[in-house]
């Protein structure tokens, strides 16, 4: 499994929704432009390549931060916090 934390500027409301719909399919937002995903092995590439398909790239950027195990177990939070979604999960 990877972790990563992306975060974007995108220019245009059309394209940011777009980005932000991509994003919430393959991770949780933890701020208004900042995701945390965790992807299987050998999906990133792929998800780099869609998510440069749907931004401008002369008037929007974005960045990732790969994460090991030991920076998760180490991250701090400040303020309403809300549970990872694999938390709240129900199994019927």
């Amino acid at each position: 499994m990877q972790h990563l934390v992306i975060s974007y500027d995108i220019a245009c409301q059309r394209r940011r929704v777009r980005v932000a719909q991509f994003l919430l399919d393959h991770g949780e937002r933890v701020q208004e432009s900042v995701y945390e995903l965790r992807l299987r092995v050998g999906e990133w590439p792929a998800l780099v390549r869609q998510l440069n398909q749907l931004i401008d790239p002369v008037a929007d950027q974005w960045r990732a931060w790969p994460l090991c195990a030991a920076d998760s177990a180490d991250a701090v939070e400040l303020g309403a916090a809300s549970a990872h979604p694999a938390d709240r999960a129900i199994v019927v």
